[in-house]
């Protein structure tokens, strides 16, 4: 046996299996419970229709323990001072906050411009403005932070419409019922699995992108920076496009507010000269620029915790120890 053919046969070795392929039955019952539920929402006033999916949420989260282990476990871990009854309350608060934006999104299909505007004020849109008006493109920094599916189409709706980069369903069904709401007013969703020429092309034409990096990635993708003081790992794919192309990164979060509307505030651009120049070689320029974006989405977190989505592993991939490491820093 050559070199080669031992690599290829340690490789189908170490090989994850294959997902078992979804039949068509299961994607059309899924799509058909999808339009049961958004149509009884629908004909339901906004008030209500949170109610019935908060109750929803709830219910589903009854019978998800793993989900629900990752949740106490992931806010223990990030506020290790507080008691437990405050990491109850987030944990279901948070809860009810994805469900809150997700029955907001599906409401979305019936709501003129001008509706959807009155529901969600803007701040900060000058960084927006200043970010275009440097021609190389924007990258809006966001996070899975209140309702940022109608964060998007708010900000398509201010000047131009944006690209969000999004992850297809397994389910290319219930794929085609979100990507006609991401696209109701104007916005060019990107599929995350076809993204990095899509991106460069769009800071050429100095397009808006917009890019969620707040989820834990696999570790040949990952640069681990610090957030909540642990290593995530963090996808290095923004970095690597803004040191590129010179793009500028505007942090923005979809607040959620307590009358039931939301606040689209938008930061300060990053810009790429922040994280040095030609005497900093590239990879530790592109871990400063990580690490930023990671700084700017953790200290929204902390300022309404109850608005991200922690039911997601966001530490599920960690940084692997050289045997001299894990000698000097003993059992654990």
């Amino acid at each position: 046996m050559d070199l080669r053919s031992a690599k290829n046969l340690a490789a189908t070795a170490v090989r994850r299996p294959r997902k078992r392929r979804r039949s068509a039955f299961r994607h059309r019952a899924e799509l058909a419970l999808f339009r049961l539920g958004a149509g009884g929402l629908a004909l339901l006033p906004p008030p209500a229709a949170r109610r019935a999916g908060r109750a929803a949420a709830r219910l589903v989260f009854s019978f998800l323990p793993s989900r629900r282990k990752i949740l106490l476990d992931n806010l223990t871990a990030a506020f290790p001072g507080e008691a437990p009854e405050k990491i109850a309350s987030i944990a279901r608060r948070s809860i009810e906050q994805f469900a809150n934006a997700l029955v907001d999104f599906l409401q979305t299909g019936r709501l003129s411009r001008e509706d959807l505007l009155a529901r969600v004020s803007v701040e900060g849109e000058e960084h927006l403005r200043a970010a275009r008006t440097r021609g190389k493109g924007v990258f809006l920094l966001s996070a899975h932070f209140g309702s940022w599916e109608v964060g998007a189409l708010v900000a398509g709706l201010l000047g131009e419409p944006i690209a969000p980069v999004v992850r297809p369903l397994d389910n290319p069904l219930l794929e085609e019922e979100l990507t006609r709401l991401r696209r109701r007013f104007g916005n060019r969703p990107i599929s995350k699995r076809q993204a990095a020429k899509e991106l460069l092309r769009a800071m050429a034409r100095n397009e808006t992108v917009a890019i969620l990096i707040d989820q834990n990635v696999l570790p040949r993708e990952a640069v681990f920076v610090r957030f909540f003081e642990r290593p995530a790992a963090t996808t290095s794919s923004l970095a690597l496009i803004q040191l590129k192309t010179g793009a500028a990164v505007v942090p923005v979060f979809t607040w959620p507010e307590s009358d039931g509307r939301y606040r689209l505030g938008f930061e300060h651009p990053i810009l790429p000269e922040e994280f040095g120049g030609a005497e900093v070689d590239r990879e530790e320029r592109v871990r400063r620029a990580t690490a930023r974006y990671m700084e700017v989405t953790e200290a929204a977190i902390r300022l309404a915790p109850e608005a991200w989505l922690w039911i997601h592993d966001r530490w599920k991939t960690r940084p692997v120890q050289s045997p001299e490491s894990r000698v000097q820093s003993g059992p654990s």
